[in-house]
C-alpha cells in the first residue's frame, strides 16, 4: 500500500470508531439505506434499541454521577435528609431537562426518541443514589445509596468497562466531598 492509501485507511478507521465521521472519510451504509429497502419491523426495533444504548448509558451515568456528587457534598456538610432529597430533586429535574434538550439540539436529525431516552435515563440515574435518603441520613441509608450506585454502575460497566466506570465514580465522589469540606 502506498502512503496515501495508508492515510485513507487510518482516517476511515478513526471515523468509523468516532461518534461523528471525519471530513473526507467514507460512511458505511446501514441496511435500511441500501437500495431504498427497509429492514423488517422486528429488525428496525432491534436497530432502534441498539442505537439508543449510548444515550441510555450516557444519560444514566451523567444523572447518577451528578446526584452522587450533590449527595456526597451535602453529607460531608452533615445536612439533613430533607435537604439531601430537595437537592436531589433539583439536580434530577435540571439534569433531565438539560440532557434531553441537549441531545435533541445536538442531533442534526432532531430525533425526539433519542432525546426522550436520554432524558428518561438521566432521570432514573439521578433518582437512584438519592432514594435511600427518603428514610433519613443514617449509616444504613448511606450504605444503601452506595450499594444502589455500585449496582447501577456494574450494569453500566458491563457496556462501558468496569474500571473506567468505577474510576469516574471515585473521582466524582472524592472531588465533591473535598470541595464541600473546603467550602464548609
Amino acid at each position: 500500500m502506498n502512503r496515501v492509501s495508508v492515510q485513507f485507511v487510518a482516517r476511515l478507521s478513526v471515523g468509523l470508531m468516532s461518534a461523528t465521521p471525519l471530513a473526507g472519510t467514507a460512511q458505511l451504509a446501514r441496511p435500511a439505506d441500501l437500495a431504498g429497502n427497509r429492514p423488517p419491523a422486528h429488525e428496525a426495533g432491534v436497530e432502534a434499541q441498539k442505537s439508543d444504548a449510548p444515550e441510555a448509558i450516557f444519560g444514566s451515568f451523567d444523572g447518577m454521577t451528578s446526584t452522587l456528587g450533590v449527595v456526597a457534598g451535602l453529607l460531608a456538610t452533615k445536612t439533613s435528609a430533607t435537604h439531601v432529597v430537595a437537592a436531589a430533586i433539583g439536580i434530577a429535574v435540571a439534569a433531565t431537562v438539560g440532557m434531553g434538550a441537549g441531545q435533541y439540539l445536538s442531533d442534526g436529525r432532531r430525533n425526539l426518541r433519542k432525546a426522550l431516552v436520554m432524558a428518561l435515563a438521566t432521570l432514573v440515574g439521578s433518582v437512584l443514589p438519592a432514594l435511600p435518603f427518603l428514610f433519613g441520613t443514617t449509616e444504613a441509608c448511606i450504605l444503601a445509596s452506595i450499594g444502589i450506585t455500585l449496582l447501577a454502575s456494574a450494569i453500566i460497566g458491563h457496556y462501558r468497562g468496569y474500571l473506567v466506570t468505577y474510576a469516574i465514580l471515585i473521582v466524582v465522589t472524592a472531588l465533591t466531598i473535598g470541595l464541600s469540606l473546603a467550602v464548609a
